[in-house]
Parts: C-alpha cells; structure tokens; sequence
C-alpha cells in the first residue's frame, strides 16, 4: 500500500528533522553532492535556521512528509543574489530517504519547487546539476523538461574517485 505523503515548505521548527535527512543523504550519497558530510556537521548552529527561514526570501526548502510526520524527503531552490543574475534560481539538495525511494516522492518534490519557483516575481529559470552516471535522477528532471547545457569532467572528487556532473536548465 502507498504511503500518504505530504510535501510542505520547511521553516525553522523544521531545523532537527532537516539535519538529521540531510547528514543521511550526504553520507549515502557521497557522489550526489558538492558538500560533504563533515562540512555539513561543522556548520555553525544557526546555519540550518538561516536556509530554512532565510530572512532574504531568496532561499526555500521543501520537505516531504511521511503519514507519521516524519520528514523524509527534501529540496532547495535558491534564488541568484546578484542584480544581473536574479533571473536564475538553483535547485539544490535533493534527497529521499532510502526506504522511500521509487514512490514519486522525488518528483512530488521538485514539482513544488518549480511551482513556488514560478511565483517568484522575475524569476525566469532554474538551473540543476546532476551526476553524469545518476540516470534516474537524470530521466526524472528531463521529464519536468529539465535540458542539459553542459558536462563537467571531474567536478567532484570523492575518496580519491572523480564524478562527473552534467548542467540542466529549466526555462519557467
């Protein structure tokens, strides 16, 4: 039977649950993000209060919610700071839990990103970056309309192993 999931914006009442997901997914997943576990642990305290209730508004997290409350899913989208860049917004640490994969739980996510992303006043693209060997996430952003622009040989390094990662864009 398929589980009730519910996605909803994350805020700082969320901020345990959102370390807890996030640490998990950086040490599964070491080849599926740019920052590492250890970087994320060291992260001052306030750090996960300021992206989940960033007082600039140009960053949003979204959480997916299992039928007993417990967060197991998550993604960002960060709006570009710089006036000549405000344009783009990235999407950014996307994660499901282990034992939730494979349910559409991902694509729930990203679809609320891109929903909230195209609510965002002048906002006319989002950008991604996906491991060039992840063919599952990369079918599940081609399929929202997601187009890669660009390969990057070598961009992350993990335990001596090099990954390569492959740039897609959204126009909104």
């Amino acid at each position: 039977m398929a589980k009730l999931i519910q996605i909803r914006k994350l805020g700082a009442e969320h901020g345990d649950a959102y370390r807890r997901l996030r640490l998990l997914g950086l040490k599964e997943s070491p080849p599926a993000f740019a920052e590492s576990d250890a970087e994320f642990a060291n992260r001052p305290a306030g750090h996960v209060a300021t992206t989940l209730e960033d007082p600039t508004g140009l960053c949003h997290v979204f959480g997916a919610f299992s039928d007993a409350d417990d967060l197991v899913g998550i993604v960002g989208v960060t709006r570009d700071e710089l006036e000549k860049m405000r344009h783009k917004g990235f999407i950014w640490g996307m994660y499901v839990a282990r034992e939730y994969q494979g349910q559409g739980i991902a694509k729930r996510l990203l679809e609320a990103a891109i929903a909230h992303a195209r609510g965002m006043p002048g906002l006319e693209q989002l950008r991604l970056i996906v491991g060039d060997a992840n063919a599952g996430a990369r079918r599940l952003y081609e399929s929202l309309g997601f187009k890669p622009f660009g390969l990057e040989p070598r961009e992350l390094k993990t335990d001596g192993k090099y990954y390569d990662s492959v740039h897609m864009w959204l126009e909104l």
